[in-house]
């Protein structure tokens, strides 16, 4: 036997099945929501650890420069005023710059071709700490100590950029070599900060240089980490590094060629520009690059003197704290979960144990088919479960009541579809269907009722070569109409085998209507007389659809007929005859109106066109009266494909 779960337990799953929908929906908008805020707070945070270094950085690059310019304009003072410093006033004053400005390495001035001596183009003056015995090397470069050493400082950066640019600048850092006491090479990280000095009238005179050391990058970079995981350096114009101290060669490479992300083999794309790594760090932008399925954030700042500080930090350490809340959450919430449920459980189970009695109970009342009242629990709670009996109590009395008043109404709609059945017999051996084959023309007809009897009637006979027919439509539906076709088929059999004419029959048809006619019903009736051999017709129309006649060649018309009244309005009425004379080969179709009113799903109506397009191509395509209507009860019934017959449907066809 199948295990059957509890409602409890069921009813308990699915509100923890909801519940976890709630939170998981909950969770991926938190996680969306809390990682752009954690996201933006992050990334402000590192920017403001960028912006404080940056600061600090740009403090010391400063007053590098405000020493340097108060010292290159001490000069072009002097140059100025026709003045010359001798070699041992420069020596003094370079040497109380270094003294006074610890951060330096050196400091010098380098003339233009003999612009401060007319026997010498090269004239430098320059002083340098003296690392390795603690004091000052002084140097003092001449063409002829420049043909020695092969030093030409003309052809050196610092100088040419400087006259060509005839700007201060600071030029890309470089590495000095450095020898030690203890005779091991090592390196120093400098930059040149160059000033250009001029004459009385302008002219170029010289560079003035300082040599700034920057070893404190190392220390002051690393100090700014914003995450354990964090890297921080710093890059020239060119997007070179000039500072990486967490990297094995701290000096070297570029953003391009350089992995500078912990765990990234990650090459910055070539599309990286020194504008929009710019325009980044003047918008507080920030660069997110990604590896397979690892990101990371580049933050930048910019120094006055086009140097870029760059963080770079990866999600894990971005959204860690977020992860971690996310784990708390999830615990707690499957902790949460399966104490919802179990107390759900027992809860559910107390409140729905009425259910189970009124479960047992409709159990009951199927097992004896409400053939007897069933005891049903009286539940007193003042709330649903209390609607809920009273409800299972109504129900039990209504459908006893129910079937025993459908037991009754079942007998009677079995005898009254035994009495129907009698009728639509009764009906259809009124309904003449022996059609005599002719030697000139023919004669069919058919009627299609919308319920177990039709109002809808047709009769004709044949006397000699005349042809007498008669087509109509009881107003109204079902047996009342299908008594009136029957006195109206009586009638025309009785009085039109007197010689009289169409217009006579149909007003003896019309007097005994009104004899017996309390319910006010009425017919519309048409009624006629074909001559086979002239095709003369003597008809009378009342208040019927306009007959149709098809032409030998196809084309279809419809006869138009005086006004009459329906048979059944007044009893007095004389009805008139008509006369038309039909062609040979020609067709007669007389319907009634469930023809052209059939509907179809939308409210359409068949219509009198669509009829008469039938009538020049269906119609003329049969041969056979029954063919012709047969083809068009099929044409009315593939318009009204789906909908359901609102009106009987007679048709009849006679051809000369």
């Amino acid at each position: 036997m199948e295990k059957r779960h509890s409602f409890a337990s069921r009813l308990s799953l699915k509100t923890v099945l909801l519940a976890t929908v709630l939170f998981l929906v909950s969770i991926n908008v938190i996680g969306i929501g809390g990682g752009r805020i954690v996201e933006n707070s992050s990334l402000q945070y590192a920017g403001q650890c960028l912006s404080s270094t940056v600061l600090d950085m740009q403090s010391i690059i400063s007053e590098t420069e405000t020493v340097a310019d108060a010292v290159a304009m001490t000069a072009e003072e002097y140059f100025q005023a026709g003045q010359m410093m001798d070699t041992s006033r420069c020596y003094s004053l370079l040497s109380r710059t270094l003294q006074n400005n610890p951060d330096l390495y050196g400091c010098g001035f380098f003339f233009a071709p003999y612009a401060y001596d007319k026997s010498n183009a090269h004239i430098g003056i320059y002083v340098n700490n003296d690392w390795e015995h603690g004091g000052y090397v002084y140097e003092w470069d001449t063409d002829e100590s420049t043909a020695v050493d092969g030093w030409d400082y003309f052809d050196n950066d610092f100088y040419t950029l400087t006259q060509k640019s005839d700007k201060r600048l600071w030029l890309t850092p470089y590495l000095e070599e450095v020898m030690t006491n203890n005779g091991v090479n090592t390196f120093r990280l400098l930059s040149t900060y160059v000033y250009p000095m001029h004459g009385s009238k302008g002219e170029f005179i010289g560079v003035y240089a300082v040599d700034l050391q920057l070893d404190w990058l190392n220390e002051m970079l690393i100090k700014m980490r914003p995450y354990e995981h964090s890297n921080v350096f710093l890059l020239d114009s060119c997007l070179n590094i000039i500072c990486n101290p967490l990297a094995q060669d701290p000096y070297n490479g570029s953003i391009y060629d350089t992995p500078f992300i912990e765990g990234f083999d990650y090459i910055v794309d070539s599309t990286l520009t020194f504008a929009s790594v710019s325009k980044m760090a003047d918008e507080d932008g920030f660069l997110r690059i990604k590896e397979g399925l690892k990101s990371a954030y580049l933050v930048f700042d910019k120094m006055e003197n086009g140097w870029i500080v760059c963080v770079s930090s990866t999600s894990n350490d971005v959204f860690a704290d977020l992860k971690k809340l996310w784990l708390i959450l999830v615990v707690l919430t499957v902790v949460v979960l399966a104490v919802l449920f179990f107390l759900n459980k027992r809860m559910i189970r107390h409140l729905s144990q009425p259910v189970m009695q009124f479960a047992n109970a409709a159990r009951e009342i199927t097992e004896v088919k409400f053939t007897e009242p069933v005891a049903i629990p009286e539940v007193h709670t003042n709330d649903e479960l209390e609607e809920l009996g009273n409800a299972l109590n109504f129900m039990q009395d209504s459908a006893i009541q129910y079937i025993s008043d459908l037991t009754t109404t079942t007998k009677e709609k079995e005898r009254l579809k035994s009495e129907l059945d009698v009728a639509r017999n009764i009906q259809n051996q009124m309904l003449c269907r022996n059609f005599p084959t002719m030697d000139k023309g023919g004669i069919f007809a058919d009627s299609i009722p919308a319920k177990e009897v039709g109002g809808d009637l047709y009769d004709f006979y044949i006397n000699n070569k005349d042809i007498y027919f008669i087509l109509g439509d009881v107003s109204g539906k079902g047996v009342p109409a299908a008594l009136l076709m029957a006195i109206t088929i009586a009638a025309f059999r009785s009085v039109g085998k007197r010689n009289h004419t169409m217009g006579q029959i149909v007003t003896m048809i019309n007097k005994t209507y009104c004899k017996s006619n309390e319910d006010m019903m009425f017919v519309t009736l048409v009624v006629g007389k074909i001559d086979t051999e002239t095709g003369r017709m003597e008809y009378c129309n009342a208040g019927h659809n306009p007959m149709m006649i098809v032409d030998a060649e196809g084309k279809s018309r419809f006869i138009n007929a005086k006004r009459n009244l329906a048979c059944g309005v007044m009893s007095d009425f004389e009805y008139e005859s008509e006369e038309i004379v039909l062609g040979q080969g020609s067709r007669l179709v007389v319907y009634s109106d469930g023809i052209t009113e059939a509907e179809n799903l939308t409210k359409a109506q068949y219509g009198e066109q669509r009829l008469l397009e039938w009538a020049s191509t269906a119609t003329a395509e049969a041969l056979k009266d029954a063919g012709a209507v047969s083809s068009l009860i099929s044409s009315v019934r593939e318009f009204t494909a789906g909908a359901e017959q609102n009106d009987d449907m007679t048709v009849m066809s006679i051809s000369i």
